[in-house]
């Protein structure tokens, strides 16, 4: 597609100039103007039958490459805790914690782990209130827990980085998810949702489910696959 084939079907860029409120020149780092994103999508409107699917969560790599990751480019209140603690054993459970995250998300239609500005702190924080505490070795490793918490692992009821200083375990936020009041979200289903999204966010990689357990988890076969089927949504892998 030509850049005169692109405007045409998606409108030219629209241009806005940059100035500064005193009138002053600008600096040498500013640009002197900023193009306005174009949209190309759809509105939810206008989409009668959307497959939708999540390619990588800003990181990705052939699973035969043995290299070991340092950092991942995932957005900070979906990494797991081994990007912080033990960045020597970032693999593919990465994925799993990231996956969990994005289920909630989805399900809840809010993070999980919540915080202002993507504060590492404070999304662990966040992990420890939904999971519980940190393994022993991780939570000697995190110097800013006092922050947080006393030594016994009690919220510190001084605290200024959080709005209320207790914990809200995984099955309460499961219960204010946006799905509550819908009879198909039933208690049964309820626990069986924590206990899949608990095998994907075991602190330790290593303790996590595997993909292939997570497609064979309870939630997954009794009430995830059924749904798909009933839309006659295609079901990419055998979860027999």
């Amino acid at each position: 597609m030509s850049v005169e084939q692109l405007y045409q079907k998606y409108v030219p860029p629209t241009r806005t100039e940059i100035r500064r409120l005193d009138g002053a020149p600008l600096g040498p780092g500013v640009p002197s103007h900023s193009v306005v994103p174009v949209w190309l999508g759809s509105f939810c409107e206008e989409v009668s039958d959307p497959r939708i699917t999540i390619s990588d969560f800003g990181e990705a790599w052939i699973n035969t490459d043995p290299s070991p990751r340092e950092e991942l480019h995932t957005p900070p209140i979906y990494l797991p805790p081994e990007t912080t603690f033990a960045k020597d054993s970032i693999s593919f459970p990465a994925d799993i914690w990231t996956l969990a995250c994005t289920i909630h998300e989805i399900m809840g239609e809010r993070p999980l782990f919540e915080c202002f500005f993507g504060d590492r702190n404070d999304v662990i924080s966040e992990m420890i209130s939904t999971l519980g505490l940190l393994p022993e070795d991780w939570w000697k490793m995190w110097e800013v827990r006092g922050e947080y918490f006393l030594e016994d692992g009690t919220w510190r009821t001084d605290m200024k980085r959080r709005r209320e200083p207790r914990s809200m375990p995984l099955s309460e936020r499961i219960q204010l998810m946006g799905r509550k009041e819908e009879p198909d979200f039933s208690s049964e289903e309820a626990e069986s949702f924590e206990k899949m999204l608990r095998a994907m966010f075991q602190y330790y990689p290593e303790t996590r489910d595997t993909s292939k357990e997570v497609a064979k988890s309870d939630w997954m076969t009794r009430w995830d696959v059924p749904s798909l089927r009933a839309y006659d949504i295609q079901i990419p892998c055998d979860l027999s």
